[in-house]
């Protein structure tokens, strides 16, 4: 009787396993495809020369009830009419991570624009 016992024991610790397993897998891709980038609002920007170059600056804020571990954030420049080599559509792109709950922090981008260059906010992806 004991080895029933024991068997029965160790299928129940399995499946109590098996289900911690995927029901944290499960939670875990939920909150990373869900859209977190929904509760996060940016604050302004506008643009700073640095040394030269322009760059895209400004704030944004977490709003979620939770902490944001990497944000995205997606301009589209676009060169002025006037330019030499025609207008053309590029994205320029800022990061950020570690955003707490409630926290605001800064955020440029990662390479400069140019001066003349005409630019919009497209978005943002978080996770």
């Amino acid at each position: 009787m004991k080895p029933i016992a024991g068997i029965l024991a160790a299928a129940a610790v399995l499946l109590a396993l098996r289900y911690a397993a995927s029901y944290g897998f499960k939670s875990m891709v939920t909150a990373a495809s869900t859209n977190q980038a929904a509760c996060l609002v940016m604050v302004g920007n506008t643009t700073r020369e640095e040394k030269g170059f322009t760059y895209i600056v400004g704030s944004i804020r977490n709003d979620c009830e939770r902490k944001v571990d990497h944000v995205t954030i997606d301009f589209k420049s676009r060169r002025s009419t006037d330019s030499n080599f025609g207008p053309s559509e590029t994205s320029v792109f800022a990061y950020n991570n570690n955003l707490q709950p409630g926290e605001t922090q800064p955020f440029k981008t990662a390479f400069s624009i140019g001066k003349n260059v005409i630019y919009r906010y497209d978005g943002m992806t978080a996770f």
